[in-house]
């Protein structure tokens, strides 16, 4: 599939939200970047400071729009945020080599920086982000040199 649009980091939502979609939820004292994952930093507060998904981390959604609350406390703002849910599905640029259709149907995790993926990184419980298409477009590699995973967030059942 070839994008429209190409960012330099994060979750691109591909998909038009309607009425109700989106949420909200008070910010933990960080400034978030729209297109950054969240997650709840443990007190019940939205943080992008994960980059990983781990089985310890909340998944609270993607941030729909910035927040900065890194000069205020933990709850001065609410952050706008698409829930994880698998019918929006989003692009994202690749992190750690170019992406083949291979990883098509895998799972992949954040990146080294929140706001990216690494399909060298395969999640295996708790929350992944599921690749349904790729784009290796030449316009594509000159926006990352990795190109941008398509695809949607799912829940992973526990490994045996």
């Amino acid at each position: 599939m070839k994008l429209s649009a190409y960012q330099a980091s994060g979750f691109y939502a591909l998909d038009k939200v309607g009425p109700g979609g989106l949420r909200s939820a008070p910010a933990a004292a960080v400034a978030i970047t729209k297109g950054q994952v969240l997650t709840d930093d443990t007190t019940g507060y939205a943080t992008n400071t994960a980059t990983d998904f781990g089985a310890s981390n909340l998944l609270v959604g993607v941030a729909a729009e910035p927040c900065a609350n890194s000069a205020g406390s933990k709850g001065d703002l609410d952050v706008l945020y698409y829930p994880p849910l698998p019918n929006y599905q989003f692009s994202v640029p690749v992190d750690n080599a170019l992406i083949t259709r291979t990883s098509v149907g895998t799972y992949a995790d954040i990146g080294t920086a929140n706001g990216e993926i690494s399909t060298g990184d395969v999640p295996t419980e708790g929350w992944g982000f599921k690749i349904d298409d790729i784009d290796v477009s030449a316009e594509a590699v000159a926006a990352n040199t990795y190109g941008y995973a398509i695809g949607h967030f799912e829940m992973i059942g526990t490994a045996a």
